[in-house]
C-alpha cells in the first residue's frame, strides 16, 4: 500500500470516475445497505417453551403442589413434572447436532474435491472464499494482463452528517484528484434520502479509492471529528497492458461478473484466488495487433482478425481483433469491439478451404500427385455456373496446379472425383461444424450443412470455401493438421502442467507431406508470394471470400481478404491467419493479408530463434 502499489495503479485509474458515478446510481442511499447486520424486531422470537400439561391427578395435594411421588421412590423424591420430558429431548437435539456437524466436517475435509467436481459437472457455481483476492491473468512471458489491487470505498450515513455542504467539500480536496469526484457529486451522496424523504442510512460516495486516499479522509475525519463517514476495505480489478489482448483476456465488471474471454472461462478458479497462466506472449500478441491496425488503416477495412498458434499442439501465441479496447474502459467499447471475433464469428473461408478438399480426395486415393484435369475457365454445376477468379484458356492442371493458382474449376473437379459424400465426412473428421474446444468463452461451431440436405450445386461451392461456415479459430486449427503430419489439436490459450495428447488422425503423415509442398508453391511462386520469409520456407494459401448477406442470404459486393499459412515449410512451428474484414482498396488476399502475414511470422520466427531451413533465399532474392 506504498509508493509501489501507488504505481500499479495508475494504469488501472482511469475510468473510476465514471464506475464510481454507475455504481452510486445503483446503490446510493435506501435505508440500510443489503448486507447490514441489523433486523427488525416485532416482538419475541419464536422458540420452544415448556407448557404444564394437564392431566389427572390422584390427590389434592399433587394437584396443589405440581410434584408427584414415583412408585418404587424410597426417598418420596419429588420431581417437576415435564421435566424428565424435556431432558430427553433435549439430549436428542444434541445428539442429532453432533451429528450433522461431523458429517459437515467430513465433507469439508474429504469429500471436497468430490463435491465440488459433482457442483461443476451439474452447472453449479462454486463461490470463492470471502476475502480472497481474484487470481491475475499472466502471459507466457510473465506480463500481468489483469490484476487485483487494494482499493477502499467510502460510505456514509446521510442521517448522522450534520453539515453535508462542509463534509463534501472535505471529501472533495482528496476524491477530486483521487477518483475525479466533483464537490457537487460528493453532496448528492452525502445528502441521499430515504424513500420517505427522511436523510437515508447508507449512500455509497466512492468506489475503487486508492488506500493512499483512503487513509487520508480518515485522518481528516478524525482529526475534524465529522461523524457519519466511514471507509470499507475493497478491490478493484485492472488491466496494465490497457488494450492489449482485451477480447482475449475479457473483463470483470464493477459487481464481480465476468465478460468473455479468460476471465469468463476461467472464473472460478481466478475467483478462488488462483494464478492463471496462458501461452500468449506479449511481444509476438504486439507485433499482431500492430499489423492489423496497419491493414485496417491502409485498406480502409471495417476490421481484421488474427491468430498464430503452435502446430504441434495447439498452443496460442497471439490472438487479436481490430480495432480492440482499453480493458480498464469496457464499458465504453461497443459489443462488437469486446466480441472476440476469432473464435464468436463465422465466416464462408473461400480459397483457403481448397486445401482441405485437395488434402481429402489425396486421402481417399480418388485423386494423386499426377492426376490430370482439364479445365477450362469456368464449368455449369447443376443451376449454375462457377467461373474462376480469372479468364484463362482450357488448360491441363494437376492437383498442384489446381491449389497454386486457386483454380475454382479445377478444385470442383476434384471433389467431384471423390463423391460428396466423401468430402462431407471428410471435412467433418477436420473439426468442421463443431467447436474446437478451446479454453475459451463463446465459441461458435459454425455450420457445415448435412449431407442430406446438399443441393446439386452444393459439389461446386463447398469445395471452394462456400455454402459453409468456419471461425477463424477452426481454420487455423484445420491447417495446424495439415502441417503436423495429419492429426487434430485442440486450441488453447491456457498453459498445461503436461503436454496433451494429440488428437485423432484425419489424414497420413505422407498426405500432409504432399499438401505442405503445394502450399509451399502457393508462396514461392503464386498468389503467396508477399508472404515469403528470407532465409525460411512458407507454405499457405489466400482467401478472397464473397460475405453473405444474412437477411436476404444472397451474396454482397464485400470480402474478406485473407491469408493463412505455416513456417518453416520444412519442419513446421507455426500457423497463422490474418483476415481483413471489408478492405476498400483492394478485395485480394495476396495484398490485404499476406504482407501483414509476412511480418508478424518473420518476427516470431527470428523471436523463438527458429533456425531458418532455406538459407539460400537470406539474401534476400526470394524470385
Amino acid at each position: 500500500m506504498g509508493p509501489t502499489m501507488r504505481e500499479n495503479r495508475e494504469e488501472g485509474s482511469r475510468g473510476r470516475a465514471r464506475r464510481a458515478k454507475d455504481r452510486r446510481a445503483r446503490r446510493a442511499g435506501v435505508g440500510t445497505p443489503k448486507n447490514s447486520l441489523r433486523r427488525s424486531r416485532k416482538g419475541r422470537e419464536a422458540g420452544p417453551r415448556v407448557v404444564p400439561i394437564a392431566g389427572r391427578r390422584s390427590t389434592r395435594s399433587n394437584r396443589n403442589t405440581g410434584y408427584r411421588k414415583f412408585e418404587g421412590d424410597p426417598v418420596g423424591n419429588k420431581t417437576p413434572i415435564g421435566y424428565g420430558r424435556l431432558r430427553v429431548v433435549a439430549a436428542v437435539f444434541v445428539v442429532i447436532g453432533l451429528l450433522l456437524g461431523a458429517r459437515a466436517v467430513h465433507i469439508g475435509l474429504v469429500d471436497d474435491e468430490r463435491y465440488g467436481a459433482f457442483a461443476s459437472e451439474v452447472g453449479i457455481e462454486q463461490l470463492a472464499s470471502p476475502g480472497v483476492p481474484r487470481g491475475s491473468i499472466l502471459s507466457a512471458d510473465g506480463r500481468e494482463l489483469a490484476k487485483t489491487l487494494e482499493a477502499a470505498r467510502i460510505v456514509a450515513t446521510p442521517y448522522l452528517i450534520e453539515d453535508p455542504a462542509s463534509t463534501a467539500k472535505l471529501l472533495a480536496d482528496v476524491l477530486g484528484p483521487a477518483v475525479g469526484l466533483t464537490e457537487k457529486e460528493i453532496l448528492a451522496s452525502l445528502s441521499a434520502t430515504s424513500p420517505t424523504g427522511e436523510p437515508a442510512g447508507y449512500s455509497e460516495v466512492a468506489a475503487d479509492v486508492p488506500p493512499e486516499a483512503a487513509r487520508k479522509i480518515e485522518e481528516k475525519v478524525a482529526e475534524l471529528g465529522v461523524g457519519g463517514v466511514e471507509t470499507e476495505p475493497d478491490t478493484v480489478r485492472v488491466y496494465p497492458e490497457g488494450a492489449l489482448a482485451s477480447q482475449l483476456t475479457g473483463h470483470q465488471g464493477d459487481f464481480g461478473e465476468a465478460f468473455g474471454g479468460v476471465e469468463s472461462g476461467q472464473d472460478q478458479r481466478l475467483a478462488s484466488g488462483e494464478d492463471v497462466n496462458l501461452t500468449i506472449d506479449t511481444a509476438v500478441q504486439q507485433e499482431l495487433e500492430d499489423a492489423l491496425e496497419a491493414t485496417v488503416e491502409k485498406h480502409e477495412a471495417k476490421s481484421a482478425i488474427g491468430l498464430m498458434m503452435r502446430v504441434e499442439d495447439g498452443s496460442i501465441v497471439a490472438l487479436a481483433n481490430s480495432p480492440g479496447f482499453d480493458n480498464n474502459e469496457f464499458g465504453e467499447a461497443s459489443p462488437e469491439a469486446q466480441r472476440n471475433r476469432v473464435l464468436t464469428d463465422p465466416y464462408e473461408p473461400g480459397s483457403t478451404f481448397k486445401a482441405f478438399t485437395v488434402a481429402s480426395a489425396l486421402e481417399a486415393g480418388a485423386v494423386s500427385t499426377r492426376s490430370t484435369f482439364v479445365v477450362p475457365d469456368s464449368i455449369a454445376v447443376a443451376d449454375r455456373i462457377i467461373h474462376d477468379s480469372r479468364p484463362h484458356e482450357t488448360k491441363v492442371m494437376e492437383p498442384a496446379d489446381v491449389i497454386r493458382e486457386s483454380s475454382n474449376v479445377g478444385a470442383i473437379q476434384i471433389a467431384q472425383a471423390l463423391g460428396g459424400q466423401r468430402l462431407h465426412d471428410a471435412i467433418l473428421r477436420f473439426g468442421f461444424g463443431e467447436p474446437t474446444g478451446v479454453d475459451l468463452w463463446g465459441e461458435d461451431p459454425g455450420i457445415v450443412p448435412a449431407y442430406e440436405d446438399w443441393s446439386g450445386s452444393s459439389i461446386g461451392n463447398i469445395p471452394i470455401g462456400q455454402g459453409l461456415t468456419v471461425t477463424p479459430l477452426q481454420l487455423v486449427a484445420g491447417y495446424a493438421a495439415l502441417a503436423n503430419g495429419g492429426q487434430r489439436v485442440t486450441p488453447h490459450v491456457v498453459e498445461r502442467g503436461a503436454p496433451a495428447p494429440k488428437g485423432p488422425r484425419v489424414i497420413s503423415e505422407e498426405t500432409s507431406d504432399i499438401v505442405g509442398t503445394m502450399l509451399q508453391g502457393v508462396v514461392e511462386d503464386g498468389s503467396g508470394h508477399l508472404a515469403q520469409i528470407p532465409g525460411y520456407t512458407v507454405a499457405g494459401k489466400t482467401g478472397t471470400s464473397q460475405k453473405v448477406d444474412p437477411e436476404t442470404g444472397a451474396y454482397t459486393t464485400e470480402y474478406v481478404s485473407s491469408f493463412v499459412g505455416f513456417a518453416p515449410a520444412t519442419d513446421p512451428e507455426f500457423v497463422m491467419l490474418i483476415a481483413v474484414d471489408e478492405p476498400q482498396t483492394t478485395y485480394w488476399g495476396e495484398l490485404a493479408a499476406a504482407p501483414y502475414f509476412q511480418d508478424v511470422m518473420s518476427f516470431a520466427l527470428g523471436y523463438y530463434n527458429v533456425p531458418p531451413d532455406d538459407p539460400a533465399s537470406q539474401s534476400g532474392e526470394t524470385g
